[in-house]
């Protein structure tokens, strides 16, 4: 602030008001920054105080600024819960510490890590970022799973037990938000006790961050690896000699100071210089005298802060300071809203005894290598391409793999996975003994899961917790929502109600929910005109067409050559139609002559091949469907029939059927296959019902044991299918569903299915009607018809040209040989013709 004041006015000299500095250490001091204001404006008729440092100082002084109306400056209380209450003579000369939060949500989500450990001082510094902060993970899907606060100077086994506790957690990414001197105490203790080793993430906020190149070395020697969030001030001819100068002078006056890095400055410094410039500027805008005397009484703080009179140009002051613009050592200087605005950030790693930049974080921009990615579109675009978003980073351990973010604690308990116990259905979960130590756990379910684990790239510790479920399954989702469990192994479905408690994996079994029903046993329908129907109406009428247009071609080539088309009149009209509709399934039995003909045939023939061969595959269809048809496919015949329905014994499809209106009077619960059989069977008026509604893999599987006398009909209901559920935010959702997916699609999947459910896997649609038929029309053989077409016409053509020149010949010869009667030849020897 003092190089500020000789600059401005060396840079301004004509000036004619004078700002002077009136210095009082607070000693980090809340009690004694307040009696250091309230001094300054008593006895020194100051006109602003530039401070506090901290956000507990600036807490009471924006208090007292109200009161006085004198204006209260800070540019370094970067806490949010300064700016909370209506304080407009509070100015905060610096950025708001919640700015950053989207800088470090962006950062945390870009590797992919899904849950977070908040480290913070316990005070209202601390805890004043940790709305803004949680808002920002939450949005990016980023948890917040623990928030650990440390008091404030406490003793360092206080420090190490915090600690420890959070050694026993799975989560591996901490977020430190913290003063400086405590942070270094913190980061101490953590590498001494081992943490601060390879797949452990840090993160530290702009406090931490802006000092992290004056702190002593020995402290960033505990901090290798941890990565940093400050704001970014670009480095200029104008900062490079400030830092020249401030050097020079700092070491002359606290030359007893060995450490050099002590001596340079940071963000914090580019701030205070900038304020005492702002100050300036408005002093002599509103040409206000250096000292401002304001009437002040004796007594206890609290009378004295009461008796204090408001300033008469605090307001006038203010104003100028608020109004005024200019680029300052940390950039654009202006307030908006009270504070400086968003800057960009610059991301730091602390790498041995330096601290290197990895990358930038601005508004506009989100993070990139490069400040403004617009500067470098180009290689700014490929680094994204290639997943290089930011530089790469040395973690902790002096590793550049990027750590996982969780794993398993050294003293970590084994994973209890709850598994239902069923009543049928075993196929999917089957638990033997479960309440003794020979207990068994086999299943399809339980061999996607061991088949999952096994493709993980870390050991996975688990044992088998079978729970009594049979009344609900909800039951047994709500056990690992209150952790009593670790996660849920078996035929648990994926709905809407039950991921708002737990998170899934991806589903690994067919969904949706289908209507079990008796197959139709009446087989004697009157089925007369049933041989029509494979063909549309447009299609009859085009081949009768092509049949009779067929036959009269045919006949017209076959006349001039053939003896069977001549004769009398009728009998050329009988043989007209015996060959018109013989070429309608090729039985005749003619002796064709004329090339013409022979090709007009083969091109018919093949037409009617092709037709044929389809009519019968659609009419063998529909013959086969109609004996398979279901007695039941819509579930609104039973609602308004009155029909009974059935449901599996603790499946959610019963809420299904009630949203359906279906009344709990006709909804029965079964709980094994051979009751669903027998209940079909003897059907609603026998004391059964007329369908049973539940999961496709269940009727699935239940078809595949009793065969085509029921028939699957839906899906009437959508689901996701199958899952195993964890508690929200665990990291195993995301890696296990990984190695679901590669197992799923990979040949083992298809080996565990076959080994459950035989060569019909689930995925089959086994047993379910298809009572849409697409009946063959014309447009089907369209092209077909064409080519016919046009051989056709083309041999009539052809036809009908030979048929011109012969006569033409004819009349040519006949006009010859007239020529030679009307001139015989004189010729002696000349034979006349015969």
């Amino acid at each position: 602030m003092e190089m500020a004041v000789h600059d401005f006015y060396a840079a301004h000299p004509g000036y004619t008001t004078r700002v002077k500095l009136h210095v009082r250490d607070s000693n980090r001091s809340v009690v004694a920054a307040a009696s250091a204001a309230l001094d300054l404006i008593n006895n020194k008729k100051v006109g602003i105080v530039i401070g506090p440092q901290n956000t507990l100082q600036a807490e009471f002084l924006t208090y007292l600024a109200n009161t006085t109306k004198v204006p209260v400056i800070t540019s370094s209380a970067t806490g949010d819960t300064v700016t909370q209450y209506h304080v407009p003579y509070f100015l905060r000369a610096c950025v708001k510490g919640s700015f950053q939060a989207a800088s470090i949500a962006a950062f945390v989500k870009s590797y992919g890590w899904k849950n977070v450990v908040l480290v913070y001082e316990d005070n209202n510094y601390g805890a004043g970022i940790l709305p803004s902060i949680t808002d920002a993970l939450e949005a990016v899907d980023v948890h917040v799973i623990n928030r650990s606060a440390i008091p404030t100077s406490c003793p360092g086994d206080r420090i190490d037990a915090e600690l420890y506790k959070l050694m026993t957690m799975q989560t591996r990414v901490f977020i430190v938000h913290m003063l400086p001197a405590d942070a270094a105490r913190l980061f101490a203790r953590a590498s001494a006790i081992g943490m601060l080793t390879e797949g452990y993430v840090w993160m530290v906020t702009d406090d931490i961050g802006i000092a992290l190149d004056v702190l002593p070395q020995h402290t960033t020697e505990t901090m290798l690896g941890v990565v940093g969030f400050r704001p970014y001030v670009a480095k200029s001819t104008r900062i490079t000699g400030f830092m020249d100068r401030f050097f020079t002078r700092y070491r002359a006056k606290y030359h007893q100071d060995p450490d050099v890095r002590v001596a340079k400055p940071t963000m914090f410094q580019y701030w205070a210089y900038d304020v005492v410039w702002a100050i300036a500027s408005a002093t002599e805008k509103s040409k206000r005298p250096r000292s401002l005397n304001l009437g002040s009484t004796t007594g206890y703080m609290g009378k004295l802060v009461d008796d204090l009179q408001p300033s008469p140009a605090g307001s006038e002051l203010l104003a100028s300071i608020i109004g005024g613009e200019f680029y300052g050592l940390a950039g654009r200087f202006r307030f908006v809203d009270r504070h400086l605005p968003v800057p960009p950030y610059e991301i730091v790693n602390v790498i041995e005894d330096k601290i290197r930049r990895i990358g930038f974080w601005s508004p506009g921009y989100g993070l990139s290598a490069f400040l403004n990615s617009s500067t470098r579109p180009g290689q700014a675009r490929r680094r994204a391409k290639a997943g290089q978003v930011l530089r790469a980073v040395i973690w902790p351990g002096d590793s550049i793999t990027v750590p996982r973010g969780w794993d398993f604690p050294a003293n970590g308990k084994i994973l209890q996975i709850a598994v239902p116990v069923r009543r049928d259905f075993k196929v999917f979960v089957k638990v033997e003994n479960p309440n003794s130590s020979m207990q068994s756990v086999t299943g399809y379910c339980i061999d996607v899961f061991e088949a999952a684990v096994k493709k993980l790239p870390y050991a996975l510790p688990f044992k088998y917790m079978p729970y009594d479920c049979a009344n609900s399954y909800d039951k047994l989702v709500s056990q690992v929502y209150f952790k009593t469990y670790d996660g849920a192994v078996g035929d648990v479905t994926i709905i809407a109600n039950r991921t708002r408690y737990v998170d899934f994996t991806v589903p690994y079994t067919e969904s949706g929910v289908s209507m079990l029903v008796l197959a139709r046993k009446d087989e004697d329908e009157p089925t007369m005109w049933i041989f029509l129907k494979p063909l549309t109406t447009d299609l009859w009428i085009a081949m009768v067409v092509f049949i009779v247009f067929t036959g009269l071609v045919v006949c017209t080539i076959e006349k001039p050559v053939n003896d069977q088309v001549q004769g009398s009149k009728w009998k050329q009209l009988n043989t007209y139609f015996y060959f018109a509709f013989s070429t309608g399934t090729s039985t005749h039995d003619q002796k064709f002559k004329s090339l013409q003909s022979k090709v007009i045939m083969v091109s018919w023939c093949f037409v009617l091949l092709v037709i044929v061969q389809s009519y019968t595959a659609s009419l063998s269809s529909m013959l086969t469907a109609k004996r398979l048809q279901p007695l039941v496919t819509d579930p609104m015949q039973l609602l308004h029939k009155g029909d009974y329905v059935g449901y599996q014994n603790g499946s959610f499809v019963h809420s299904m059927l009630r949203r359906l209106h279906f009344k709990d009077r006709q909804m029965m619960s079964f709980s094994t296959r051979e009751e669903y059989a027998d209940a079909l069977r003897k059907g609603s008026k026998e004391g059964g019902v007329s369908a049973i509604f539940d999961e496709t893999p269940y009727i699935n599987s239940f078809l595949l044991l009793y065969g085509k006398d029921f028939q699957k009909v839906g899906p009437i209901d959508r689901t996701v299918g199958f899952g195993f559920a964890f508690p929200k935010g665990s990291p195993l959702v995301e890696d296990l569903s990984k190695a679901m997916l590669n197992l799923i699609e990979g040949s083992e999947g298809s080996d565990i299915e076959r080994k459950w459910f035989g060569d019909r896997i689930l995925s089959l649609d086994y047993g379910s009607p298809d009572t849409s038929f697409s009946r063959l029309s014309s447009r089907s053989f369209k092209g077909l018809f064409i080519i016919n077409g046009c051989i056709l016409g083309l041999m009539f053509l052809i036809n009908c040209s030979r048929y011109a020149y012969a006569k033409f010949t004819a009349k040519r010869k006949a006009a010859a040989a007239s020529d030679g009667e009307a001139q015989p030849s004189t010729n002696g020897n000349d034979i006349p013709a015969v």
